[in-house]
């Protein structure tokens, strides 16, 4: 992969020219609507859904968040309504996003990634899809999807029978070698891969010797994640010939130009957008002042 440095601030990304490369990270901003109601979406690329399962989830009891002092713990369980009412009631709504959307599509089994797509695939609303397979592979064990390139590559196909839009996978960092398991995503089809989903995390209260998450390991981030990140976009982006999304670790403009640095196309930001609801705007203004753009 070729670099330029300073990394430009607009971006070339699946044919179409982004102003910002920022986009919102999955399960941080709903499906849009709501951001832009309250007009947070200056200075935003893209946005990417909350995970769209096939049946309807309830997600995980609480308690399931929980502030440390240097990030977030979640344990959401991809609460959603059900991909026949995102089609029917969500998605004609976002319709009016002044910038693309892209649907962030979870699975219970190999086959529900490419049938959940096969559905969304009447809507002309998004621009394309992020694979979550990072969460359990309930039809064989429930280990995630992502940590068995094999896997990968028959949900990566799925998908890409399934569809003529383009798609990132979003890969997990938690178990496997994300590189080995990117190499197949691009060999089953997939448009870019985004690296990558929450670390595993846990807080314990001494007190008690209790999680304070119900479903005691959670999903983990933080802006002191940023190396983590920077170093697996590195190896990655120089592993395959389709762009890397990024995603963990951003709380500054800087953050953002560095991942672009390490060879990320475009860069998530989610995390921050819940202590700054305009991060993203916030975020444009520091990137220009800093590369004079």
């Amino acid at each position: 992969m070729t670099f330029s440095f300073p990394p430009a601030i607009k971006r070339r990304f699946w044919g179409q020219v982004f102003e910002s490369p920022v986009m919102l990270a999955s399960g941080t901003a709903g499906f849009g609507h709501e951001l832009l109601d309250l007009n947070c979406l200056s200075g935003v690329g893209a946005v990417v859904s909350k995970a769209v399962t096939f049946k309807p989830r309830a997600g995980n009891p609480p308690p399931r968040l929980f502030e440390t002092s240097f990030g977030l713990l979640n344990s959401i369980g991809l609460a959603n309504p059900g991909v026949h009412h995102v089609l029917q009631h969500i998605l004609p709504i976002a319709a009016d996003l002044p910038c693309p959307l892209l649907i962030n599509v979870a699975g219970e089994s190999v086959s529900e990634f490419a049938d959940v797509v096969r559905i969304l695939e009447s809507s002309s609303v998004h621009l394309g899809y992020e694979i979550n397979v990072s969460c359990p592979n309930v039809a064989e064990g429930g280990a995630a999807f992502g940590v068995d390139p094999d896997v990968v590559f028959r949900v990566a196909q799925g998908v890409s029978n399934a569809t003529d839009r383009p798609f990132s996978v979003k890969l997990t960092p938690n178990g496997g070698d994300i590189v080995q398991s990117a190499e197949a995503a691009v060999q089953g089809g997939a448009s870019a891969i985004t690296v990558c989903n929450t670390f595993l995390g846990m807080h314990i209260d001494w007190r008690t010797g209790r999680s304070v998450i119900k479903r005691r390991v959670a999903g983990y981030t933080s802006p002191a994640l940023l190396p983590l990140v920077v170093a697996k976009v590195w190896q990655v982006s120089n592993a395959i010939s389709v762009p890397v999304i990024s995603s963990g670790g951003v709380s500054c403009g800087e953050d953002v130009l560095q991942l672009l640095a390490a060879g990320a196309d475009m860069v998530q930001v989610g995390t921050r957008l819940m202590r700054r609801p305009f991060a993203a705007a916030e975020l444009m203004d520091e990137m220009k002042k800093l590369t004079g753009e």
